[in-house]
């Protein structure tokens, strides 16, 4: 089958655009590594939370070893802190592989702070290793 001089242009203009997509993406991509400071810190937003949890406070600190945000989550009422860390997997560390949007991997941990979960998330953090 020979392709027609109208084909031709339509598959070269589809090949032209995915190549232009890739390039936008791949540009976002270095963009974010190459940008990326100690300061950056992950949104609440990323992190699963089942439905019926509350976010009860946002806050954010900073060390040597850079920035991370610090979420107090107030389970749903049939759950347990201590359930919603395991669900989380924040025993003793918890990832979230990054997306299309943001590759970048949020390192967590929780602590139970009376009838909240307190989740530690950063970008920082290195694999824990017992």
């Amino acid at each position: 089958m020979t392709l027609t001089r109208t084909s031709r242009r339509g598959l070269l203009t589809v090949v032209i655009a995915a190549c232009v997509l890739i390039l936008f993406y791949v540009v976002r991509v270095l963009w974010l590594y190459a940008g990326a400071t100690e300061g950056d810190v992950s949104a609440s937003s990323s992190i699963p939370l089942p439905d019926g949890s509350q976010v009860v406070n946002v806050s954010t600190d900073c060390a040597s070893a850079g920035c991370w945000s610090i979420f107090d989550v107030r389970p749903p009422e049939d759950m347990t802190p201590k359930d919603l860390a395991l669900q989380l997997g924040t025993d003793p560390q918890g990832k979230i592989s990054g997306n299309l949007l943001d590759p970048r991997t949020i390192w967590l941990r929780a602590e139970q702070a009376g009838d909240l979960l307190s989740i530690h998330a950063d970008y920082w953090s290195s694999e824990w290793v017992p």
